[in-house]
């Protein structure tokens, strides 16, 4: 027989051998399944009932039935007793602006919170014992080293077949799948973790009589924990990579809505989806980040109930012993102390502090008389309350915007009361941030004196309690300026001496985007339907008179009303930019603020001069007027959200104001921060 012909079939060099010759691989494997299959169903439910039983009563019985109130508070509290309370208000609020998309996304944002906790929780059950393990046993190590070499080569939809062969469609194998993919990293980090232990400190504990448990418990696993809570941290990012994946077999979430925008070709959706989705994986992500720079509350909570049964122990700890920390020893007074609150800083305080009390009396007052600002425009039933006056939170009063306010308010107490104390404080809480806070409540408060009313409210007017509200912001901001001026605030490190090209980078970005947004769409009316403005009533009014008084024939009378009523026929799409007439016109007063931002963002970098006073008031200058064009957007979409008919929007224009206001604000946050309180120092005498 020839190596090169065959005269009864092709020749070994021929490509059509191939099919003569094949290893039935796909067949040996379809028998094992089904034999699987059959043969084995209860060890397949078994392994499934943990996942099954996890998704039914964390994600069906709990997150998705509970209010989604409750959830955002359970997330905050979360947050603060890992984190801190900055990480927790953050996560407050992407959640809050997760559920403000709509009811839809708020139940597939509760079940990807669900997804993504039931796999990584089954993932910390299995990785970081097989970790230890790994890490502690060198023969373990060696065989579980090439399986996670092979677990993250594979590619992951490879992932999908086996759980779906075995489990079927749907959220457990989806599940499953997850956990698989991303269980890899915790495992490696945990083993990492515990072979860096030092070998000096194991055998110092082995040396006093520790057994191998004890050795893990006290020394081994303390000293691995940041690896560890890294490789969680991994973990979490990976089980979310694998949500739009997980979405083919129906785990639902954010990935599935994802899922049917790509289909349906729906930017709408896209967009709401995308954004979820980004907002939800930061928030997880921030929260399983290591502590760092201080003892969070969880933290401090631990250190308490291990020192349950000696409870002296916690004298030690600077964070339940305030004393040590104030203790005049000669290395602190070697350090230096920050320097105390002198009587002129305590007056400009409660000056700032009467403002902010003076802000939230505002919000006892009407904000809108004779008719709604917003809503005037949104609602066509808000139209003629002629008559009537609206709170500060009422939907056609001050809603949002009165909710900043009360923020902002809330925020310069805290400072006062915390600075007045002199108990330790967050940085937010500085006299400089609370008249960033002051500038922000001005400009927001100012942008609803100035925002044009609607047509359907002519006899519109501001109320009493917005005008309360500017007096307290200006009392607020003088009074800040002042104590901002008067106290001994510096550089924590030198200011370079040069031109921060950053800030004015950003500051022009933020320009250049507040002139598009005040040419940009800031409502969108696609209502369509009769809009029925005064003048279009009157004249029905008076044909209906004509009708009583018979001077019209009843049948004519409805006739010309059905005619008056197609005039007003509102079929076209109205497009209303930020500096129409017709329209609320705020795009003018956000671009003069952005403006005056950029100007102070210019100060802040140096370019007028090096004197750190003076590029740290320009710096505060331009944060306040940022976050002052956050609020208003925010205010202005939160308003129109809230009480609005269907098919009619807020527009892009508004959303390019938020993030022109955002990119202001962080122009000169670099340069702001780096302020700190004086320290004063005293001769150490030897």
């Amino acid at each position: 027989m020839s190596l090169v012909r065959n005269d009864d079939g092709p020749g070994i060099l021929d490509d059509a051998v191939l099919d003569e010759f094949n290893i039935p691989f796909g067949s040996w494997i379809e028998e094992a399944v089904n034999w699987i299959t059959l043969n084995m169903g209860g060890v397949l439910d078994v392994i499934a009932w943990p996942f099954e039983f996890l998704l039914e009563n964390l994600v069906d019985r709990f997150l998705i039935a509970i209010p989604w109130l409750v959830v955002v508070a359970i997330m905050f509290v979360i947050a603060w007793l890992v984190r801190n309370l900055t990480v927790a208000m953050g996560s407050a609020a992407g959640l809050i602006i997760c559920g403000l998309l709509g009811n839809e996304f708020w139940v597939q944002t509760a079940r990807t919170i669900g997804f993504i906790l039931v796999a990584v929780i089954v993932c910390i059950v299995i990785g970081i014992p097989l970790g230890v393990l790994s890490g502690r046993v060198d023969s373990v190590w060696q065989v579980m080293r090439p399986t996670l070499d092979a677990m993250q080569v594979i590619h992951s939809f490879v992932y999908l077949l086996p759980f779906v062969y075995f489990w079927g469609v749907g959220r457990v194998s989806a599940t499953m799948a997850t956990m698989v993919f991303a269980l890899p990293p915790l495992i490696r980090l945990t083993n990492l973790g515990i072979r860096q232990v030092p070998e000096d400190v194991v055998e110092a504990s082995r040396a006093y009589g520790a057994r191998e448990l004890r050795v893990l418990r006290d020394v081994q696993l303390p000293l691995a924990r940041p690896a560890i809570m890294t490789g969680i941290n991994q973990t979490l990012l990976l089980a979310f990579s694998m949500l739009g994946i997980a979405a083919i077999l129906g785990a639902g979430g954010m990935g599935a809505l994802l899922f049917r925008a790509l289909g349906q070709q729906d930017v709408n959706l896209a967009a709401s989806a995308g954004l979820g989705f980004f907002l939800l994986a930061v928030i997880l992500d921030r929260i399983s980040q290591t502590q760092t720079g201080g003892a969070g509350l969880f933290s401090r909570m631990s250190t308490a109930w291990r020192a349950r049964r000696e409870p002296e122990l916690l004298l030690e700890n600077p964070d339940f012993n305030p004393s040590l920390s104030s203790a005049q020893s000669e290395e602190e007074l070697t350090e230096g102390q920050v320097a105390p609150v002198d009587s002129q800083e305590r007056s400009l305080a409660g000056l700032l502090g009467v403002g902010a009390l003076i802000s939230l009396a505002s919000l006892a007052f009407a904000w809108a008389s004779n008719g709604s600002l917003f809503t005037g425009y949104s609602r066509l039933a808000d139209a003629g309350l002629n008559g009537s006056s609206f709170g500060a939170f009422d939907a056609e009063g001050g809603s949002w915007f009165a909710y900043i306010v009360l923020l902002g308010a809330v925020m310069q107490i805290a400072t006062v009361l915390l600075v007045l104390s002199g108990r330790p404080r967050a940085r937010m809480f500085n006299p400089d941030i609370s008249v960033v806070t002051s500038i922000a409540m001005v400009v927001t408060v100012l942008g609803y004196l100035v925002a044009n009313p609607s047509a359907m409210s002519p006899d519109y007017s501001a109320g009493i309690g917005v005008f309360v509200a500017m007096a307290g912001g200006l009392i607020s901001t003088i009074a800040g300026i002042a104590w901002v001026l008067s106290a001994p605030y510096g550089p924590r490190r030198p200011l370079r001496q040069r031109i921060g090209a950053s800030q004015l980078v950003v500051a022009s970005l933020a320009i250049g985007i507040a002139a598009v947004s005040m040419f940009s769409m800031w409502q969108l009316d696609e209502r369509g339907g009769v809009v029925l403005t005064p003048e279009i009533q009157a004249e029905i009014e008076e044909v209906k008179r004509k009708a009583e008084a018979g001077e019209m024939d009843v049948g004519v009378a409805a006739t010309e009303i059905q005619v008056i009523r197609a005039k007003a026929q509102a079929v076209e799409r109205i497009v209303i930019t930020g500096q129409d007439a017709n329209g609320v016109q705020l795009g003018p007063w956000v671009f003069g603020a952005v403006i005056v931002a950029g100007v102070g963002a210019v100060g802040a970098s140096g370019a007028a001069g090096f004197s750190n006073r003076r590029r740290w008031m320009s710096g505060v200058v331009a944060m306040g007027f940022g976050a002052g064009v956050v609020g208003l957007s925010l205010g202005f979409i939160g308003t129109l959200a809230r009480a609005t008919d269907n098919n009619y929007y807020s527009g892009v224009g508004a959303m390019l104001a938020f993030v022109a206001g955002t990119l202001a604000f962080v122009s000169a946050r670099s340069v702001v921060t780096v302020f700190e309180r004086s320290k004063v120092y005293e001769e150490v005498v030897s």
